[in-house]
């Protein structure tokens, strides 16, 4: 429909609703409720387009059109309602700003409105401020949110240079209703007072807040949740291109770009789809939400798939379709305003170079040292790589990817007309360029340039260049991983786990200095960067085991790129076993020597342990801060080292965790004194092998201690009171996690009445060691974080889960149920999403010769642990070992288990009954 034939359907509209040449003025009351009934009938039938397809800016404007329709019949109304005197005193223009200024209002839109007064008074008599106050009841009435100010001409001017947001507000300010005389004299005095000879610092502001507003929202558009508005290539990205137009060409449509020869037509109609569709799924957001909401969270993403037309089968394969097309989008949104901002900056420098006669000379100097430096076809100025015409790449195809070279060498960046003519030359990026010696050579060298290697690939990725040349990186471009850890989408991952390897490369920092010093010392950090680059590659396959095939898609980029012997097999490892070490770390018992000779045997040497711990590093890192916390690095810096002990002397490992328990003994003893000879004794009688290897004597002589309060206890206190579990606390703060020791008889479903007492706290169990001596008492040791992945350091926190815990030793029944199911927070849409997200109760009993174990791999809630225990508890079982872990809203958990005797189980009714119990607890 076009936008004439909307105003006259409008038009019939509005008389049909408040009839045709009506004497006003009505009265307040008739006139509200004919307003409401056709804001009512509008806002239905503008829903119903949106939801038959409709573009978003036709909506936006359909819904601004039809507010002007209202803003302008109540004005009219308000002034009737006045005496004629009263009437001839009235000088003010309504006028339209913001969002509504520029016709663009979505569902939940504020209505933007600034009643100007001409000339500089900020007066306002009483007469005008009771005609606001009484027309702005109107708008109230009708439940609409409204943004207003009273300023006169001067005061707007005034405001304007003190407040960006407020000069880019007033730009777009657009005549409603009222007299002209004031919008008038705004027009007339806003250029020359707020923009004439200010437009460089405008410029530079408008550069400033998109930079600090893209740090403030990720720094980049493929965020997991992103704000539609704010975000990196969101409205407001476009809105800034408006702007930034206004203040280089004098006009708000952006369009005229293309006449400048700013922006190509390909480039503007790729920005304008891709704004019109953000705008749409924020007119969606809106609707489906019913208020305003600029936040595409998870649990939205589904109602908005859905209803904007989505039609897979699977909710999150229509969740993951949407949001590539969404990330796709604000990609061309971001990248088109950066180019067109690139271009104004670059016109800045060039018109400072011509006014030599008023340089000074230390402008002179600047420029003289940015002079123009020619090779290889291409011109290097002011800190950018130029085409010297737009044959070089016709002449040598190779110049493709030297031109990614120089930029590297020389620490430059592509100009928006280099970036353009490469776009369209990627037709030369074919199979036989891909097999091409001396691009493939190119790229080696690339990549072996420690420390900027993210940079130049990001280069390669904006451009579009990447994905051409590397097809199996390519088809990462904008993918949705609904995946448990990660945040961003596959290619922005990917070149994540690139930025945290470049800054292994910088100057030393705390706590980095292990994974630099083994950086360093690589010899073909090459490998190691395309490893991360393809490591994710087979994500695109959509398959379970995406490690398997992004190897697959590693041996083929091995024979393109003609890469063999003992580098493609440093490759392949890497990307075969790049989640090994994480899960080896994360999920099984690192105190068993035998889980260290199985990771040793699949590394097999140092190099390849030194590499996969920075691989393991940066791929952690990429993936979000909270998947490096202080508690897994911690294990997986332990099992690094572990490991690197075995490979250097695999009997002498062996020994040393099978320690002669005498030599513990004696050390425990020094450390205690010969009056905890008797408790000394039975603790080294009765704890079993496993718990003494690798176990330092001064924590074991800390346990002994423990055990001594728990027996006084029992002593001195009634024999209720003196049954109850000793608990201790130490936090390790710089690791993120408190250990929870707990010390008292074994009895049924105790780790049950443990884990729930943490439960209704919110307190997360990171991983446990339970340890059950020969005399019937037992040794539980609970690595826990709060909320936020931090120590558990609040004193009442800790009292509130030892209370809740001795009251559940005390009572003959306990239920933590309803403690728990009133902490938890109920999120509609999201439990559907979660759904589908691939779980799994799997009952392994091939990694451990006397223990099974239990893997989970499920949505988590609050209490998980609580019901998993309560069902291993009700089938006499003891759990031995645990490790717990949350990532993104999905527990995986690995538990270890043993019949009353002490061994595996090994009959197949009772895996059967296990699996279906813990399938039970887990799903309900």
């Amino acid at each position: 429909m076009t936008e004439a034939e909307y105003q006259r359907r409008l038009e019939a509209a509005g008389q049909k609703v408040f009839g045709k040449d009506v004497t006003l003025p009505r009265g307040r009351t008739e006139t509200l409720k004919l307003c409401k009934r056709f804001l009512k009938l509008k806002e239905q039938r503008i829903k119903q387009r949106h939801r038959a397809g409709a573009g978003g800016m036709e909506i936006c404007r359909m819904r601004s059109d039809v507010m002007d329709y209202l803003v302008r019949l109540i004005w009219e109304e308000s002034m009737a309602s006045l005496t004629p005197e009263i009437r001839r005193k009235i000088h003010v223009s309504v006028v339209a700003h913001g969002g509504y200024g520029r016709r663009v209002m979505s569902p939940g839109s504020d209505v933007d409105l600034t009643f100007m007064i001409p000339g500089n008074s900020s007066n306002v008599s009483p007469e005008l401020a009771k005609l606001i106050g009484d027309y702005l009841l109107f708008l109230y009435d009708m439940k609409l949110k409204v943004g207003h100010g009273t300023r006169s001409v001067g005061d707007c001017l005034k405001l304007a240079n003190e407040s960006m947001e407020t000069k880019t507000a007033l730009m777009e300010a657009r005549y409603l209703c009222g007299e002209e005389e004031a919008i008038q004299e705004f027009r007339q005095r806003f250029d020359q007072e707020c923009m004439a000879g200010r437009e460089a610092e405008f410029l530079k502001l408008r550069q400033e807040d998109l930079a600090n507003r893209h740090g403030k929202y990720g720094g980049t558009n493929c965020v997991q949740e992103p704000n539609v508005k704010n975000g990196c290539g969101g409205l407001r990205d476009y809105q800034n291109l408006i702007w930034m137009t206004y203040a280089k060409l004098g006009t708000l449509n952006p369009q005229d770009l293309v006449k400048k020869g700013l922006l190509s037509p390909a480039g503007w109609k790729e920005i304008e789809q891709a704004y019109d569709f953000i705008l749409r799924t924020r007119n969606e957001m809106h609707y489906t939400e019913k208020r305003a909401t600029d936040i595409l969270t998870l649990r939205l993403q589904g109602f908005v798939a859905t209803n904007l037309g989505y039609r897979h089968k699977r909710i999150l394969r229509r969740i993951e379709a949407f949001m590539r097309d969404y990330y796709m989008a604000t990609r061309n949104v971001l990248q088109r305003s950066s180019e067109v901002m690139d271009r104004f900056h670059l016109q800045a420098l060039e018109d400072e170079s011509t006014r030599k006669g008023l340089l000074s000379f230390m402008v002179r100097r600047k420029v003289a040292l940015n002079r123009p430096e020619k090779f290889d076809g291409f011109i290097a100025k002011n800190d950018r790589l130029f085409a010297e015409d737009s044959t070089i790449f016709k002449d040598d195809p190779t110049r493709l990817m030297r031109a990614f070279q120089h930029t590297q060498q020389r620490h430059l960046r592509l100009s928006p007309e280099l970036f353009q003519l490469m776009q369209e030359s990627f037709r030369m990026v074919n199979v036989s360029y891909r097999y091409n010696k001396s691009v493939r050579e190119t790229f080696e060298a690339i990549l072996s340039r420690k420390g900027d290697v993210a940079r130049v690939m990001r280069q390669m990725h904006r451009v579009g260049f990447l994905g051409r040349y590397m097809p199996e990186f390519g088809a990462l471009t904008c993918l949705v991983q609904h995946e448990f850890f990660h945040r961003y989408t596959a290619d922005e991952h990917t070149l994540r786990t690139l930025d945290k390897l470049d800054e292994l490369s910088g100057p030393p920092k705390p706590g980095l200095g292990l994974y630099q010093k083994l950086f360093h010392d690589l010899h073909q950090p090459e490998m190691l960067y395309l490893a991360l680059l393809l490591h994710d590659a087979g994500r695109a396959a959509n398959t379970k085991a995406h490690d398997a095939v992004s190897t697959l898609l590693a041996d083929a980029v091995c024979r393109r790129l003609q890469i063999k012997g003992e580098r493609r097999k440093l490759l392949l490892f890497l990307v075969d076993n790049h989640l090994l070490m994480y899960r080896t770390a994360t999920t099984t018992n690192l105190d068993d020597p035998k889980v260290i000779g199985e990771f040793a045997s699949i590394v097999r040497t140092k190099e390849y342990l030194d590499t996969l711990l920075v691989m393991t590093y940066s791929d952690s890192k990429g993936t979000s801060e909270a998947s490096w916390s202080g508690y897994k690095e911690a294990s997986i810096r332990q099992l690094y080292h572990n490991t690197l002990q075995y490979l250097d002397a695999p009997s002498d490992f062996m020994r040393r965790a099978a320690v002669p328990l005498d030599e513990v003994r004696a050390a425990v003893t020094k450390e205690l004194g010969a009056e905890y000879d008797l408790e000394i004794s039975a603790h080294f009688q009765h704890m079993p092998r496993s718990y003494f290897n690798f176990r330092e004597p001064t924590q074991i002589a800390m346990h002994i201690r423990q055990f001594r309060l728990f027996f006084t206890q029992l002593m001195e206190e009634e024999a209720e009171a003196g049954l109850l579990p000793v608990m201790t606390w130490t936090d390790h703060v710089e690791q993120g996690y408190s250990e929870l020791t707990v010390t008292c008889w074994d009895r049924h479903l105790l780790l049950a009445r443990i884990s729930g007492a943490l439960s209704a706290e919110s307190i997360n169990v990171l991983s446990a060691d339970l340890y059950q001596r020969g005399d019937n008492v037992v040794l539980d040791i609970f690595r826990v974080c709060n909320t936020n992945f931090a120590a558990v350091t609040s004193k009442t926190g800790r009292q509130r889960v030892e209370a809740s815990v001795r009251q559940a030793f005390l009572a003959q029944k306990f239920d933590f149920g309803p403690a728990i199911a009133q902490s938890r927070k109920a999120m509609p849409g999201y439990d559907e999403v979660m759904a589908e997200i691939p779980q799994r109760v799997h009952i392994n009993n091939d990694l451990s010769p006397d223990q099974t174990i239990i893997e989970l791999q499920v949505v988590d809630r609050l209490g998980l642990l609580y019901d998993v225990f309560i069902s291993i508890g009700k089938l006499s079982l003891n759990v031995t070992h645990a490790r717990i872990g949350t990532e993104k809203g999905v527990a995986i958990d690995s538990i270890y288990v043993q019949d009353s005797n002490g061994r595996k189980l090994t009959n197949r009714e009772d895996l059967d009954l296990l699996q279906k119990k813990i399938e039970e607890a887990v799903f309900g």
